[in-house]
C-alpha cells in the first residue's frame, strides 16, 4: 500500500507514528569467518549420511523461538524477508544448495544478529539453522544438528536441485526513447546554482549540497510545518537521496522507483523492478535524472532507465556479476549522455571498477579498475599480485564532477579482505582513496589515499568539490572520521581534521581484542559548503567497538570476506553512540563549532542561503540548525530513522524541504520505520 497524506497544520507526529512499522535495515554488509572447530562433546555426535535428516523436530521447534527473538525483525516472521534477505523458498535454495552447512553457520553464528555478532550461543545458532532447514522442507531425523556435522552439503530438499541463478540472463529488449528530453544538459550544468531543482544525489555536479533558496531562514525556520507525507509502503532499507526536477520528486528503494508531486506528495507513477538474477543486497542510494530518463542501478547488477514522465522501462543492461557479490547501489551521475556508476560489494572480495555507460541504450563506454594489476599505475602497491584479484575497492555512495576540468571524482572504499592486511601486504591502491578520472575517457589523472593499508573497513565514502578564494578544493572523508581537504588540481593534501574521537587507529588487532574508535563515522552523506557563511559542514558519528582478530579469512565466491572473529566488531550499546555536526574553516581545517545529537547523524546535510543547515538523525529527528552557530531552530520527529537525503527545492514558487525517513540500518542503529518522504514548508 502506498499513500500520500496532506496536512493543514504542523501537528503530524501522532499521525506519522501511526504510519511507522518496525523493521531494521542497513548498508552495512554481513561477514564470514571459518567454521568452528568441533566443540566439547560434539565429537560424540555421529556424522550423518547424505540421506539422513538434518535435525530433530525438537531442535527446529526451539529454533523457531530463537529465530523469533533474534532474527524475525529483519528477515520476517515467516522467513519471507524484509530488511534482511529472504530465508525461505526457491531463492534461498538456489543460493545455498551448492554449499555446506558450515557456510550457513558462518553467517548465522558469526555475523548475526548484525548489531551484536557472535552473541548467539552455539545451541541457539544450530537450532535457528534447524528451523530454517525445516521451513525449506529439508528432512528431520533422529540426530540433532551439531557442529561435527557442519561439513555436510546442504543440497536441495528431496534431492532435486533448482537451476542455479548464475546461468540466468537479463531479458532482451530494444532500447526505447523517452517521452521527454528534460532536464537538458544546460540545466544539469546549472544544478549547483539553480535553486528550483535538486538534480543529483548531492544537488549538482560539484556535490557540495548548497541551495540559494532563502525563503526558509534563521528568522522563520521555527515556523516550519510538515505539509505532506508519502508512504512508499516498504519497510526495507531506505537510505535514498531523493532528487527533484521541475516539481517532481523521484525516490528509490531496493526495487522500487517512485515519482511524486514535490509540493503535495501525490504519487505520479511507480515502477517495481523484477530481478532476473540473484540480488546481493536490498537498498538503493538513489537515481539520476537526465534527458527524459530516470536511471538507477539494481541489486542484481543491472542498470536500468525509466521514462521520467511515465515510469516505463526504456532499457536494461547487465553491468555486473552479482554471483561474485557485485551490485549497483550508488546513485549514478549523468553528464553529456554518459552514466557514471561503479561496482559495490567491496566486503565480498570483488575487484572494483568505475564505469561509464551511454544513457541512450546502456552500452559501456569505458571502465577503470580501482584495483590495478599488471603494468597499471598502482599495481606495485599490491606486493602479492594475486591478492588484487579480490582486492575490494568498491564505489557504493556517489560521485562529483568538476565541469571546468572535466574530472570525475570517485570515492573508493575498503580493500578485501576488510580486516586482514596480512594477506595483502602493501598500500593497496586505490582503496580508501579519492580518484580523479578524465570523465570522457576514464583515464587516471590523480589520486589521494586517505588511509593505507586499511584493516578496519574504513571506506572513503564521500567527496565534493568547491571553489574557495580562487582555489579549487576537494573535500573527502570516510568511516575513519577524518576530513581531508586536498587541492583539486593535483590531489595534494591541504589539511586533515579528525571529526570524532580517535582511539587505537593503528594498533594491531589481536586475538584478545582491541577497542577502536570510531567504527563507522561517515558513510553515504557528504559535506556541505556554504558560500554564504564561507564554512564547510559535515556530519559524523562517534561510536566505538571491540575488534577481535580471527583466522585468515576464507574466500567464498559472493560471500563476505572479512577477517575479524566477531564480524564487523562488537559495538558499544547504541545508547553510547551520538552524532556530531561540525562547522569547519575550509582554509585551516579548524572546527569552529559543533552540534551534538543524541542519535547518530546519518542523514543528508544541506546548507542554504537562508543560513540554515538541514539534517536528521537515526532517532527520527529532522533538524534545522543555525548555520552560524549550533542553535537548533526547528525539530520534528518523523517516527522513523533519517539516514537518507535531506534536500530543499522550489515548487510552485515556494521553498520546500524533502526528508527521507524510515528504516536505515537493521539492528546496527536499532532504527525502525517504514519508508516515507516527508515534505516541510512555511
Amino acid at each position: 500500500m502506498h499513500a500520500a497524506f496532506r496536512f493543514a497544520t504542523g501537528s503530524l507526529l501522532a499521525i506519522a507514528i501511526a504510519l511507522i512499522t518496525a523493521a531494521g535495515a542497513t548498508e552495512a554488509e554481513s561477514q564470514t569467518s571459518k567454521a568452528p572447530a568441533v566443540g566439547a562433546g560434539s565429537s560424540k555426535t555421529k556424522k550423518p549420511a547424505a540421506n539422513e535428516g538434518f535435525y530433530t523436530a525438537a531442535q527446529a521447534s526451539q529454533g523457531r523461538q530463537d529465530y523469533g527473538v533474534s532474527c524475525a525483525s529483519c528477515h520476517g516472521t515467516k522467513l519471507e524477508g524484509g530488511a534482511g534477505p529472504t530465508l525461505s523458498g526457491s531463492g534461498f535454495v538456489r543460493k545455498w544448495q551448492q554449499r555446506k552447512l558450515s557456510d550457513l553457520w558462518q553467517v548465522v553464528h558469526n555475523q548475526m544478529p548484525l548489531g551484536a555478532p557472535g552473541s548467539l550461543q552455539e545451541a541457539q545458532s544450530l537450532a535457528i539453522i534447524a528451523y530454517i532447514l525445516r521451513t525449506n522442507a529439508y528432512p528431520e531425523g533422529a540426530n540433532v544438528l551439531a557442529v561435527a556435522s557442519l561439513e555436510r552439503s546442504i543440497g536441495a530438499p528431496g534431492g532435486k536441485a533448482l537451476p542455479v541463478l548464475a546461468a540466468a540472463a537479463p531479458p532482451v529488449m530494444a532500447p526505447k526513447q523517452p517521452s521527454g528530453t528534460a532536464p537538458t544538459q544546460s540545466e544539469l550544468d546549472a544544478g549547483d546554482v539553480d535553486a528550483r531543482h535538486w538534480l543529483t544525489y548531492n544537488k549538482g555536479y560539484n556535490g557540495y549540497r548548497y541551495s540559494n533558496l532563502q525563503q526558509v531562514n534563521r528568522k522563520n525556520a521555527g515556523t516550519l510545518r510538515a505539509t505532506c507525507a508519502f508512504q512508499l509502503g516498504e519497510v526495507g532499507p531506505f537510505q535514498n537521496g531523493p532528487i527533484v526536477y521541475d516539481g517532481v520528486l523521484y525516490t528509490t528503494t531496493g526495487r522500487g522507483t517512485y515519482a511524486i508531486d514535490a509540493s503535495n506528495c501525490r504519487k505520479l507513477w511507480e515502477h517495481q523492478y523484477t530481478p532476473w538474477g540473484p540480488e546481493v543486497s536490498n537498498n538503493s542510494k538513489g537515481a539520476a535524472v537526465a534527458g527524459g530518463r530516470v536511471i538507477r542501478g539494481t541489486q542484481d547488477g543491472s542498470l536500468i532507465a525509466l521514462d521520467a514522465k511515465t515510469g516505463e522501462l526504456l532499457w536494461l543492461r547487465k553491468i555486473m556479476d552479482s554471483t561474485n557479490g557485485e551490485f549497483a547501489t550508488a546513485a549514478p551521475l549523468v553528464w553529456n549522455d554518459m552514466v557514471f556508476i561503479g561496482k559495490a560489494g567491496g566486503d565480498r572480495g570483488i575487484r572494483g571498477e568505475m564505469m561509464a555507460f551511454d544513457a541512450r541504450d546502456g552500452s559501456k563506454i569505458w571502465g577503470f579498475d580501482t584495483i590495478p594489476m599488471g603494468t597499471a599505475t598502482g599495481a606495485e602497491t599490491w606486493k602479492i599480485p594475486q591478492s588484487a584479484l579480490r582486492g575490494g575497492g568498491a564505489t557504493w555512495t556517489s560521485y562529483s564532477l568538476d565541469l571546468q576540468t572535466g574530472l570525475l571524482l570517485v570515492p573508493v572504499g575498503n580493500p578485501g579482505p576488510d580486516f586482514d592486511n596480512d594477506v595483502r601486504p602493501g598500500t593497496n591502491l586505490f582503496t580508501n582513496s579519492v580518484v580523479a578520472l578524465d570523465a570522457k575517457t576514464g583515464k587516471l589523472k590523480w589520486w589521494h589515499q586517505l588511509r593505507a593499508p586499511d584493516d578496519r573497513d574504513w571506506d572513503t565514502a564521500v567527496v565534493s568539490t568547491f571553489d574557495r578564494g580562487g582555489r579549487k578544493l576537494v573535500a573527502a572523508a570516510g568511516k575513519d572520521g577524518v576530513l581531508h581537504v586536498v587541492d583539486g588540481t593535483d590531489g595534494k593534501l591541504r589539511f586533515m581534521t579528525p571529526l570524532t574521537q580517535q582511539l587505537n587507529t593503528d594498533t594491531p588487532i589481536t586475538a584478545a581484542g582491541v577497542r577502536i574508535c570510531p567504527i563507522a563515522a561517515i558513510q553515504w552523506n557528504g559535506p556541505a559548503y556554504s558560500p554564504s557563511t564561507g564554512l564547510l559542514y559535515i556530519n559524523a558519528i562517534d561510536w566505538c567497538a571491540v575488534a577481535i582478530k580471527g583466522p585468515t579469512p576464507k574466500y567464498v565466491k559472493g560471500q563476505e570476506y572479512l577477517g575479524w572473529k566477531n564480524g564487523y566488531g562488537t559495538r558499544d550499546p547504541i545508547s553510547m553512540a551520538f552524532g556530531l555536526t561540525h562547522a569547519i574553516d575550509p582554509d585551516s581545517g579548524k572546527i569552529l563549532w559543533s552540534h551534538k545529537s543524541s542519535s547518530p547523524t546519518l542523514g543528508g546535510l544541506t546548507a542554504t542561503a537562508g543560513d540554515v543547515l538541514l539534517t536528521g538523525d537515526t532517532g527520527g529527528d529532522f533538524l534545522v540548525l543555525d548555520a552560524t552557530s549550533d542553535a537548533v531552530l526547528y525539530r520534528f520527529n518523523t517516527g522513523g530513522a533519517i539516514g537518507g537525503g535531506v534536500i530543499t527545492y522550489e515548487a510552485k514558487g515556494k521553498q520546500y524541504i524533502g526528508v527521507a525517513s524510515g528504516n536505515t540500518s537493521r539492528e546496527v542503529y536499532q532504527s525502525k520505520g517504514s519508508a516515507t518522504i516527508f515534505v516541510f514548508g512555511l
